[in-house]
Formats: C-alpha cells, sequence, structure tokens
C-alpha cells in the first residue's frame, strides 16, 4: 500500500490552507503485486480507515487498515513498510486481518504566498500478527518536512524524512532516508491531476532502496465529497511491480 492514502494530494490540488477546524474520513482500497526479491510474487490488499482533523495550524491523521497477504512467508507489511526478512523458509502463506496503525501530526510551519512548509512525525504501531505476516511486529519512528509550492494552476511539492525501523528479533534493520518529489495540475476547479516519485534507501545490506512513481487523479464531487484513484509502477526489487487504489473521503 502506498499508504499512500494519497492524502497529500488531494490535500494539495482542493485547498489552499488550513480550516479553522474540520474533520476528513476516508475510506477505499489499494491493491499491489510485486516479488519483492523473493521468486514468487506477493500479492497485497489493504482497506484503510482514515481519520484526519484540521485545526489552526496542525492536522492530525490515524490511518486503521485491514489487509489480506498472498504470498512468501519472507515478506511481512505492506506499502511503504514492507520488508524482506529471510527467515529459512520460502512456504507460501494467505493471512488477513488487522494491518499496522499508523498515527500522524503535522505542523504548518511557513505560509507565505504559493509557499508552505510543514513538519511532521509519524509512528506505526506494531498491531499487526507479525507471525502471519501482516506485519513486522516492532513500531517504526519518522520524521519529515514537507514542502509546497503554488505556481498558478501547478504546485510542486516535496517530501526530505528519516525513519527509525524497529528490529525484528535476529534483524538488525538500517534506518533509511526518504524523499519524494511531485508534481500536480488542477485541470478544473473541481479535478485535479498529477504524479509522485518516491524513494527510501535500502533497510537491510542486502536489499535495495525502494524506488516507485505515482500517477493520481482527484475529483471533487460536492463541498463534502470527494473521490481519488491512483496507479502505482516500481523500479526497484524493494517496490511493487504495480499497483493502485481508489478512495473516498467524506469532509465536514
Amino acid at each position: 500500500m502506498k499508504t499512500k492514502l494519497f492524502l497529500l494530494a488531494g490535500w494539495l490540488m482542493l485547498a489552499t490552507c488550513h480550516a479553522d477546524s474540520a474533520l476528513t474520513l476516508s475510506t477505499g482500497f489499494d491493491y499491489s503485486s510485486g516479488k519483492y526479491g523473493e521468486s514468487r510474487r506477493t500479492e497485497t490488499l489493504v482497506v484503510p480507515v482514515g481519520i484526519k482533523y484540521e485545526f489552526g495550524d496542525w492536522t492530525l491523521r490515524a490511518t486503521i487498515p485491514y489487509v489480506e497477504s498472498n504470498g512468501p512467508s519472507a515478506v511481512s507489511g505492506s506499502g511503504p513498510d514492507r520488508v524482506t526478512i529471510e527467515n529459512g523458509s520460502n512456504v507460501r502463506r494467505r493471512a488477513s486481518g488487522l494491518g499496522d496503525v499508523i498515527v500522524s501530526a503535522a505542523w504548518n510551519a511557513f505560509q507565505d504566498g504559493p509557499w508552505l512548509i510543514e513538519l511532521g512525525a509519524k509512528v506505526k504501531l506494531a498491531t499487526a500478527d507479525k507471525t502471519s505476516g501482516l506485519g513486522t511486529g516492532e513500531n517504526d519512528y519518522s520524521v519529515q518536512t514537507e514542502i509546497y509550492r503554488t505556481l498558478g494552476s501547478h504546485t510542486l511539492f516535496g517530501t526530505l524524512g528519516y525513519k527509525k525501523m524497529g528490529d525484528p528479533a535476529g534483524t538488525n534493520l538500517r534506518d533509511p532516508l526518504f524523499t519524494s518529489l511531485g508534481w500536480s495540475y488542477r485541470a478544473t476547479q473541481l479535478t485535479a491531476v498529477g504524479v509522485s516519485y518516491d524513494f527510501r534507501q535500502k533497510v537491510q545490506d542486502s536489499g535495495a532502496p525502494l524506488s516507485d512513481a505515482t500517477a493520481f487523479v482527484t475529483h471533487k464531487l460536492d463541498p463534502h465529497w470527494k473521490l481519488q484513484a491512483y496507479l502505482v509502477t516500481g523500479f526497484s526489487r524493494a517496490s511493487p511491480d504495480f499497483g493502485g487504489g481508489m478512495f473516498v473521503f467524506y469532509s465536514y
């Protein structure tokens, strides 16, 4: 899952600043397929429930995912939190259940004209069952800076962050830097399209960096409802070969 719940793109194109207070609920599905360094493919379906609350210069988010995964037992987790942990077994397993809950907070540190800078922190809580491969069984922590620059109907955005990985028993994971760059275009008052590229350093000596691109479209149905769809393609062993998803958002 790109988790990428692509809230970033939706906020980016259909709002220009934080509301005094606003609550957004979201759900949908995310599907991905890849080998992740193994000989056989892993297919993952994630159905998350997202909650976003904005007040003043702050944005709080929580994502509670339901995950179905079918693939080699060495592959654990989903989305950007997926890792391949060689465990001496190459059996194929199918599992489903609660995934890792993600909570985050972001602060609007600077906003002047077309510029916006946010500082944020995120925690991946180890709520998924590690024995079934739905998670690593360890918490991860990250901090990041996001920068936005509007140019008429166009918006450029980028992220730079650092993640502290929790180490599963017998495994020492690296703590990677990650970054993203993107562009979006407001095609109409209701519809926006864009692309983004994501990169994360490898988390294991024998692994590969995460490297993938996303194309997305967001459409606002009315003042409360919004739809978003995207497609993903990967360029490394740590990324899915392909994926995609669709989400619906309700704000009030």
